[in-house]
């Protein structure tokens, strides 16, 4: 699930014999694998720069990273016969938006369920920024009235794997979520 246990109290009653186990990003090794062979005989192959795009979009997320890559093969199964065993940068492209698209429940869930207001404000402000792009801190200070709710905010976007602190900045983990949030109202 995205929501941590703490977020379900109420069903402690169920969820009695629950473990933990944190799902983090795929490795690039295993991520590489996926592309290139997630079946044996898998007659698709990737430009070297289709498959990095892939990677920078998707930072391994699991989900995510599965959710684009079965619109690069749907897009590729589209294609003429001659175009369709190599994907490009092209491809990888044509397919964010159908992705964002098919993916809407993941991000709406993260917008109305996994973050406050004051996180999702943080959140849009990061989006607008473009990608890989890190906002100083001093800039979200000035956004944010409440430094206690920033700070509030800030720490559970992190454990959340939302965003990420670089420097002294703050950017987001996965491309995706950020171009999604960056075409919202």
């Amino acid at each position: 699930g995205s929501h941590t246990l703490d977020e379900f109290q109420r069903w402690a009653g169920y969820l009695i014999n629950v473990q933990v186990i944190h799902i983090g990003f795929l490795q690039e090794e295993e991520a590489v694998q996926l592309i290139e062979a997630p079946v044996r005989g898998f007659a698709l192959r990737y430009q070297a720069e289709a498959r990095r795009r892939v990677l920078d979009l998707t930072n391994g997320h699991p989900f995510l990273f599965q959710l684009l890559c079965a619109e690069i093969v749907a897009l590729k199964n589209e294609q003429p016969p001659v175009q369709r065993r190599l994907a490009t940068v092209a491809d990888v492209e044509t397919a964010v938006s159908p992705a964002l698209q098919h993916g809407s429940f993941f991000f709406a869930d993260i917008e109305k369920n996994q973050v406050d207001m004051v996180a999702l404000e943080v959140l849009r402000l990061i989006a607008k920024n473009g990608e890989g792009t890190a906002v100083p801190r001093q800039v979200l200070v000035d956004y944010v009235p409440s430094l206690m709710s920033l700070e509030k905010a800030l720490l559970d976007l992190q454990h959340r794997e939302l965003i990420v602190q670089i420097g002294d900045g703050y950017r987001f983990e996965v491309e995706l979520i950020r171009r999604w949030l960056a075409k919202r109202p």
